[in-house]
């Protein structure tokens, strides 16, 4: 599955391959806590649940301070 990951996270804007099924696995292999955060989860406009099985690209974004993207 290819990640990209939005915002602040640590790999800003970068696109990542991993071995997953499902976006909890694919942020498990990158080393994010998918439980930390409410990430916001997209494939192409689909909000997507962390243990739906999705193919990707998984778009990754994490919550604003404050509210939620608009």
């Amino acid at each position: 599955m290819i990640v990209v990951l939005h915002g602040n996270l640590r790999r800003l804007g970068e696109r990542v391959e991993v071995e997953a099924r499902t976006p909890r696995e694919a942020l498990l292999a990158l080393g994010v806590d998918p439980e930390a955060e409410e990430w916001i989860l997209a494939v192409g406009e689909r909000v997507v649940g962390l243990d739906e099985p999705v193919e990707g690209p998984l778009e990754v974004y994490p919550p604003i301070a404050g509210g939620w993207y608009t």
